[in-house]
């Protein structure tokens, strides 16, 4: 059961920027540590992509604790229509719905969850209903997904709070996640990143590896458990994505 609803997380996320903008000088751009969340790379010959996405978010270190929440948990919703294959520009295709509640297109023909609301009802092993209204060449449709939402993957105890880029850093999960396809690895300065796939319980980065990242204290470690599958509609290949992934704010020295 998520621990959060949106008007606290919109509090909390301005408490978490606040407090980030204080961060110590290394840090050219501190809100560089805004979470995005790492999906796998689309086949070539996609037409578009959707996916859905739980995600928890561990609290900054820097941001006062809340009684009874020890990090953000929010519903991610995204989807994106091609003139083409995946890659090219991205078209309108109407209303979309993600488990009957509509995305919205902030700019750029991009669809994405409300940014004031994160609860599209996402639960670890139920499956997801998309609707598309249809538009520039895609023809309307509705899909459940045959695939099932992750379990939610929570990094081990053994992740700490910093690293060095000069050593091996080898992150972990608490145990390995259900109805998963594969786990996506990523380390983040906020500006290069640097990413292992790996179904297992954890993975090891070298140093040599970590080496382009710049020291910070708003750095991110995430563990992405995901599944995909894929379905024609009209002459038009469609790429589903359900993703369960756990972030952790970081310093890199």
């Amino acid at each position: 059961m998520k621990t959060y609803n949106s008007t606290l997380w919109t509090l909390l996320l301005g408490v978490v920027l606040t407090f980030s903008a204080c961060g110590s000088d290394d840090d050219n751009d501190p809100t560089q540590a805004t979470q995005t969340n790492p999906t796998p790379t689309a086949p070539s010959d996609a037409n578009a992509v959707l996916a859905a996405v739980l995600s928890f978010s561990d609290l900054p270190s820097s941001v006062p604790s809340v009684p009874g929440l020890g990090g953000i948990a929010i519903d991610v919703a995204s989807g994106s229509f091609f003139n083409g294959a995946v890659g090219s520009a991205l078209v309108n295709v109407g209303e979309v719905k993600l488990n009957s509640k509509a995305l919205t297109i902030p700019s750029g023909n991009a669809y994405i969850n409300n940014p004031i609301d994160f609860s599209y009802s996402l639960v670890p092993g139920q499956t997801n209903t998309w609707e598309v209204a249809g538009g520039s060449g895609f023809d309307a449709f509705s899909h459940v997904t045959a695939k099932r939402m992750p379990s939610q993957v929570k990094f081990a105890s053994s992740v700490a709070a910093s690293f060095s880029k000069g050593s091996d850093l080898t992150l972990s999960i608490e145990a390995m996640t259900s109805n998963t396809d594969n786990i996506l690895w990523v380390v983040s300065d906020g500006k290069t990143t640097v990413t292992k796939e790996s179904k297992t319980t954890s993975v090891t980065f070298s140093a040599s590896e970590l080496g382009g990242l710049r020291a910070t204290s708003t750095g991110l470690v995430q563990a992405a458990s995901y599944n995909a599958e894929e379905k024609s509609f009209g002459g038009k290949k469609i790429y589903f994505i359900n993703e369960s992934v756990h972030t952790k704010v970081v310093e890199i020295n």
